[in-house]
């Protein structure tokens, strides 16, 4: 016999015993024992139902280990209260045939719990509340409970409970301590006793027949009282501790999108062209919505056509739902509604959405339609797209919110695909399939046949609601009203508010326009231009800085993540500009780099990212040649302007002379009158000053104010007086 060595032994107990604290859940996960969460928002309404039972019947479906579902009353620990009392019997008959096949129905409390919530509560196996639960209250001054409803709470609630239920509805329930066999329980006294008793109450044994102290009213239970009358099987506070009470696993709450939180809808209507503005629109009324706790979100799809830089922004869109829906600490629901033809690229939006509802007419060319590519593929609206690349960023958008079929994305894009419903004939299994595939799997005789043509060779798929709806990509409404959409998620319609864009996104959006940033760039560019060739002017450069401020402004509102460098780009630019004009002679290295960052700064501007895609460097090269072009004509303009400026009556007296260059006023004569300064006509001088474009110059010996045609003349250069217009003298260099 071999000894063991003592040293051995606490090894030898720590993982004795660790198996043995462990096997309970290990044997429960081999058994297959795990549950879900569904959360029950208040009212419960019969949408909100039938929601519940596609939820708990989905996952019994794909989770085979499904045995408890744990029904959350009080999403965020809010009151629940319903005064029909028809749906809450309807989830009632539910969970007693949950219970019937097999799963442990379990309802927590952790809020107030009145009217007819309470029926559902009891009507599952076990009641779990929190410290500051209550429930109770059935009845109240404006909720009458009749006979055969109280008779289906009595009857639901069992017989050791039916008291403490009855107490709930009725003031003059007097509950007193009974055996019914060996087990206490309290009962109504009027039910063993008296002209009322029971049958139902044969074998119940009065032990002391001194009713308990109860309130005077119906009664609206603590969480001790209730684990008093057995109502309640213990006390947590947390979604948390339920699951550790019953080894729950984290897919347990996978399946409920809210994590248990209340659901605060919010409506946004996607309209107009898709482009980048309507991107910067929808995200930001996300972000506000996020700001007020909204979770629930209805994205209305009233798009056009595709705007400018469209295939982009409709995947940025797409993603930026994605991430919504998909948001760990912020869960959100996602539904699109599609009222009628949406344009193609709104397929990336409504894909993105976990839920899609489309509007299904009397006949079908009322019904609605989506991701219909006819038009964009054959470039008939003037557009060339990369039907590959577009194909696959769909392909993308759909597989990670779980619409991973490839072959209905392909009938999108490909009309010589022929796509085929077929099945098994040895495991009974359906799928849908390209022609092709079914051909290849008939060779190898696994069982595959047709049964019908979902697309024909020659044709786009159409996704319109009917065949959306056959294909299980979308829920149908059959009237046009958004309110029916909101009751297939469970929301009443007063609950939901529209989100709006505010008047700053549509004006940035107007000055966003392609035609509106050009005329910005050129009044701008024009403007600078005149300020530094006439200093004196001053409107044009106020109108340039407000053009450019309000550029800018409205690229901002894009949210790019290259704006701030785009700014200072353009700063530097007009900064090295001025030095080269004010400070360097000539035009060279610090005039050419300020016109390229200038430039720079402009095309930047509307960049949200920095290129990736071969797409995105040509809508860069696209953005350079439009600005590049734009300055130039803005040049070419201001110069016309500064040439013809002086000769414009009143618009010359606007230029003012620096003091520096002033002379003193005792040197100077006295201004020469009309015939005076006719005499001047083609003489020979000297500037005083410096022209920018007037200034003080010398003739013979006269000091006379004059004007060049536009150019800047330093002091001491020689000048000819080349026209006069009265006491006006137009000058050139000699």
């Amino acid at each position: 016999m071999r000894i063991v060595p003592h040293t051995w032994i606490g090894p030898i107990l720590a993982i004795v015993l660790g198996y043995l604290v462990v096997s309970p859940a290990s044997a429960q996960d081999a058994q297959g024992n795990d549950g879900i969460f569904v959360t029950v928002h208040n009212p419960i309404t019969m949408a909100q139902i039938d929601k519940i039972i596609s939820e708990v019947e989905g996952s019994r479906n794909t989770r085979k280990n499904v045995k408890k579902v744990i029904f959350d009353f009080n999403p965020e620990g809010r009151d629940a209260a319903t005064d029909k009392y028809g749906p809450c019997y309807d989830l009632a008959k539910y969970i007693r045939k949950l219970a019937a096949n097999g799963v442990t129905p379990i309802a927590f409390v952790h809020g107030k719990t009145t009217l007819h919530t309470v029926l559902p509560v009891i009507a599952c196996e076990d009641v779990i509340m929190s410290s500051g639960a209550l429930l109770g209250e059935v009845w109240s001054k404006d909720l009458q409970v009749p006979k055969a409803e109280r008779d289906y709470y009595e009857q639901t609630a069992g017989l050791a409970r039916a008291g403490a239920v009855a107490k709930m509805i009725d003031k003059d329930v007097k509950l007193v301590s009974a055996l019914n066999g060996t087990a206490p329980i309290y009962v109504d006294i009027r039910k063993v006793e008296g002209p009322g008793k029971d049958k139902a109450y044969d074998e119940v044994r009065v032990i002391d027949k001194t009713p308990l102290s109860m309130s005077a009213g119906v009664e609206l239970y603590s969480t001790e009282q209730a684990r008093r009358f057995s109502l309640c099987k213990l006390q947590a506070e947390s979604r948390a501790e339920v699951r550790t009470h019953y080894q729950l696993s984290a897919e347990s709450e996978r399946g409920d999108i809210l994590r248990g939180k209340a659901m605060k809808p919010v409506k946004i209507v996607l309209e107009g062209p898709i482009n980048i503005s309507l991107r910067e629109k929808m995200r930001r009324q996300i972000e506000v919505a996020k700001s007020r706790k909204e979770n629930t979100f209805f994205f209305v799809i009233e798009t056009t056509a595709i705007g400018d830089q469209g295939q982009r922004a409709a995947l940025d869109m797409a993603e930026e739902i994605v991430k919504l829906g998909r948001d760990e600490q912020n869960p959100a629901i996602t539904v699109a509604y599609v009222p009628g033809k949406a344009a193609d690229l709104a397929i990336f939006i409504a894909f993105a959405c976990q839920k899609i509802v489309m509007y299904q007419g009397p006949d079908p060319q009322s019904e609605a339609v989506l991701g219909e590519f006819d038009t964009l593929l054959a470039g008939q609206n003037g557009r060339r797209v990369n039907a590959e690349f577009m194909r696959r960023d769909l392909e993308g958008i759909a597989e990670k919110t779980g619409r991973d079929n490839k072959v209905i994305i392909e009938g999108l894009f490909d009309k010589s695909l022929v796509i085929v419903r077929a099945r098994n004939d040895k495991t009974s299994e359906r799928l849908l399939m390209s022609e092709n595939d079914l051909k290849a799997r008939a060779k190898l005789d696994d069982g595959w046949v047709r049964e019908g043509i979902v697309k024909p060779d020659g044709s786009f798929l159409k996704l319109n609601a009917s065949k959306a709806k056959d294909l299980k990509l979308a829920e149908t409404v059959k009237n046009n009203n958004i309110e029916e959409v909101y009751a297939l998620v469970g929301v009443e319609a007063k609950d939901v508010r529209s989100s709006a864009p505010s008047w700053l996104d549509d004006f940035a959006s107007f000055l966003r326009q392609p035609h509106i940033s050009i005329l910005l760039v050129i009044v701008g560019i024009s403007g600078l231009v005149l300020e530094l060739k006439a200093p004196g002017l001053i409107l044009p450069g106020v109108v340039a800085a407000i053009c450019f401020v309000l550029f800018f402004w409205a690229q901002t509102q894009l949210g790019g993540q290259l704006i701030y460098l785009a700014i200072m780009l353009f700063l530097l630019g007009l900064a090295l500009l001025g030095i080269e004009i004010f400070l360097l002679p000539g035009f060279g290295v610090a005039g050419v780099s300020g016109i390229l960052l200038i430039l720079a700064g402009l095309v930047l501007a509307g960049l949200d990212k920095a290129p990736e895609s071969s797409s995105d460097w040509a809508d860069l090269v696209k953005q350079m040649l439009r600005y590049g072009l734009t300055m130039a004509g803005a040049g070419v303009l201001a110069f016309i302007l500064s040439r013809f400026l002086p000769h414009i009556p009143y618009a010359n007296r606007l230029m003012l002379v620096p003091p520096e260059d002033q002379v003193d006023a005792e040197s100077a004569s006295a201004l020469p009158g009309v015939d005076l300064a006719t005499s001047l006509l083609g003489q020979v001088g000297r500037t005083e000053s410096m022209l920018r474009p007037s200034g003080l110059a010398k003739i013979g010996d006269l000091y006379v104010d004059v004007v060049t045609e536009g150019d800047f003349i330093p002091a001491g250069t020689s000048i000819q007086v080349v026209e006069v217009e009265r006491t006006r003298i137009v000058v050139k260099r000699v």
